[in-house]
């Protein structure tokens, strides 16, 4: 996989099916606080929020398969977010 927003938001849409409904990726890319390459994932769900469990199951199936993919060693973090509150960020 390319290391590029488009390229990792093209990979999370072919991920497994998941535990919970994901309505969308929001996908930034930078350096981390040790000046590392570093990939932020939010998750936006829907307003009825998962249980802790199943966001943890979600945010391990996207660790591994976008560390799997990449191409450079990066830091990779990802949230939740639901999406009335992705509304108010805008």
């Amino acid at each position: 996989m390319k290391f590029s927003d488009s390229a990792i938001r093209a990979n999370l849409d072919e991920l497994p099916p998941l535990p919970t409904d994901v309505s969308d990726w929001l996908v930034q890319i930078g350096t981390d606080s040790a000046d590392k390459p570093a990939i932020w994932i939010w998750a936006v769900l829907p307003e009825d929020k998962a249980d802790f469990d199943t966001l943890i199951a979600v945010r391990d199936l996207v660790l591994s398969n976008v560390r799997e993919k990449s191409e450079v060693p990066l830091g990779v973090y990802v949230s939740f977010r639901n999406v009335g509150e992705m509304d108010d960020l805008k």
